[in-house]
Order: C-alpha cells, then structure tokens, then sequence
C-alpha cells in the first residue's frame, strides 16, 4: 500500500464516524400549517388534556392539542420552536434546559434522535408532553408530529400533520 493510500485510508477511518451519526436526520426547518388532526379535539372546554385542561403560561401555544401553525428554525446543534408568542429552544443532545432557569413552575424541555424522528419532551408542572416529528413526501414537505399530552392524571395522543408553507 501506497504512502498516500494510507493516508487517504487512515483519515477515512478518523472522518467517517463524526459523519455517520448525522446521517438521517432531517431538517424540519419551515413554517408548517395543520393538514389534519386524529383524533379530531373535541369542542369546548373539559377535564385534563383530553379536553382543554391543561393550564399555565404555555397552555394555549406549546402545550395546545393541535397548534395551528408552527414554525421550526434547525441548525445542527439546536431545534427553535415557536407555536403562537412561546418559542423554545431545544438543544439536540438530550440535555434538559429550563425557562426560566431555577424556578420551579420553569418550562422544561429537552431534545432527542432516534433516527430520522426527532423527540421533543417538555414539561411545566403537572403538564407534560412528547412531540415526535418525522419528514414525509418527495420534497419533505409534509410533517407528521405525534402529540402525547398529560395534564393532572388526565392523558391524550393525536397525529397532527402539517404541510409546509407560507
């Protein structure tokens, strides 16, 4: 084998795993606009997440059942996602942050990979939740999130999906 061979071989070795975890993730950077919702959120207000009971400051924007609009900026190390006024950085090496840091009513959240998905937790007292968010269609033009909430014993899950624009 060839000096240079060598070389060419050795930083191939060095190179290729600081890439290979990249691979798959998408980037889910965009406006997305809500396509559908299953199962439909039932109408008025009503007990715990099944039905609107979900309380606090990001009760109406991050912890919504199915947000109208959301807007996603991405870089390689952070997730910006805003739904109505909230927006919440998450960084995406599993780490919790807190908002604001120290206070016990603090909106907590915290980023994952799991391939392709990209899992978002966050939490503000009793309320919690778990958004993951998966890329369809040629273009990945279409977001499919799947919402779990939980509010004071009281739990649901719905598909949202989103088509990008706008």
């Amino acid at each position: 084998m060839t000096k240079s061979s060598l070389l060419l071989l050795l930083a191939l070795v060095v190179f290729f795993p600081a890439v290979t975890p990249a691979q798959g993730r998408a980037n889910f950077s965009g406006t997305w606009r809500i396509a559908s919702v299953d199962p439909p959120v039932p109408a008025g207000r009503g007990r715990g997440a099944a039905g609107g009971g979900v309380a606090g400051p990001y009760a109406e924007t991050m912890l919504a059942q199915a947000p109208e609009t959301i807007v996603i900026a991405q870089t390689a190390t952070a997730a910006t996602v805003q739904i109505g006024s909230a927006k919440i950085v998450y960084t995406l090496d599993d780490k919790t942050t807190e908002l604001p840091p120290g206070d016990v009513m603090a909106f907590k959240s915290r980023a994952h990979w799991d391939g392709a998905k990209l899992h978002l937790h966050y939490k503000q007292g009793m309320n919690w939740g778990r958004d993951v968010l998966t890329l369809s269609g040629t273009t990945g033009a279409t977001l499919t999130l799947v919402r779990d909430l939980e509010s004071g014993g009281q739990s649901t899950t719905r598909t949202l999906t989103y088509t990008k624009g706008g």
